[in-house]
């Protein structure tokens, strides 16, 4: 027995269809009875895998040839890896400036399931910082992070957001109240910059700066976090166009057509 199958974590049907899914990356495409002879499963089970991920768009079946070939999910799930990895990288030197620049410790964060969660972090130079993890995760809307990118969202979608994951406080300065929220969301709009005044966790204040994709559409954030007694107002003041430059510099190097034009209007 392999120690695999000794795990009673694994379950095993998932297993199967991970395998087949792998059986795409030796061959383009496979038929049932080429894929069941391949993995010597029976032709009930392998069908019953097959037909589960051509429904949830992984494989596609030709019906004339009855051969199948990965699908769009795939595809759609590789540009978005592909992205949050090129994220993480490009975002690096400028991260590395601004908290060389400031001394306190900076981040880019995407959205997932409701969470704001970290991608990238550089620790900043004063004793007394705030320390994070690459993977953290933390709620949307008690973070600048986070209320960045809900800000740019359709209406439907902050309404989804709301109805779905709430507003729970964290702190006695969480947002709780929807209408408030959508106010907050439409200041940080008008302003371009997010402010988390000790809504997740007391003593903690942060800045979010909104960073585009290829497409120019906001799809991560650059924060900066740093205890409440050097956030003062003035320093907040000083500090935001400094996040907005490494923001900036991030979203030229994903190629945001927004911001090449803007360089280009600024050079005639």
């Amino acid at each position: 027995m392999t120690e695999p199958d000794r795990d009673p974590y694994l379950i095993g049907s998932l297993r199967k269809g991970l395998e087949v899914i792998d059986c795409f990356a030796e061959r383009e495409s496979w038929s049932l009875t080429e894929l069941s002879g391949h993995l010597g499963l029976n032709k009930a089970t392998a069908f019953r895998i097959l037909h589960t991920l051509q429904g949830s768009g992984y494989l596609t079946k030709d019906e004339e040839s009855g051969r199948y070939r990965l699908g769009m999910r795939f595809y759609s799930l590789g540009k978005t890896a592909v992205r949050h990895e090129q994220l993480k990288w490009q975002a690096l030197p400028p991260l590395m400036t601004l908290a060389e620049t400031t001394g306190e410790t900076v981040y880019v964060g995407i959205l997932y399931e409701g969470d704001a969660v970290c991608v990238q972090i550089v620790d900043g130079t004063e004793l007394v910082r705030m320390h994070s993890f690459v993977g953290k995760r933390s709620p949307a809307h008690a973070s600048a992070l986070g209320k960045v990118l809900l800000a740019y969202m359709p209406d439907t979608e902050v309404d989804e957001y709301v109805a779905t994951y709430g507003l729970h406080g964290l702190t006695d300065n969480t947002i709780t109240d929807a209408a408030w929220f959508r106010e907050e969301l439409r200041t940080i709009r008008e302003q371009g910059y997010a402010l988390d005044n000790e809504e997740m966790a007391m003593g903690l204040r942060c800045i979010g700066v909104p960073v585009t994709d290829h497409s120019g559409r906001p799809f991560a954030t650059v924060s900066l976090s740093a205890p409440t007694d050097r956030m003062t107002g003035d320093r907040v003041a000083a500090l935001v166009p400094q996040v907005k430059d490494a923001a900036l510099d991030i979203s030229r190097m994903l190629g945001s057509p927004r911001l090449l034009r803007r360089s280009a209007d600024s050079a005639a």
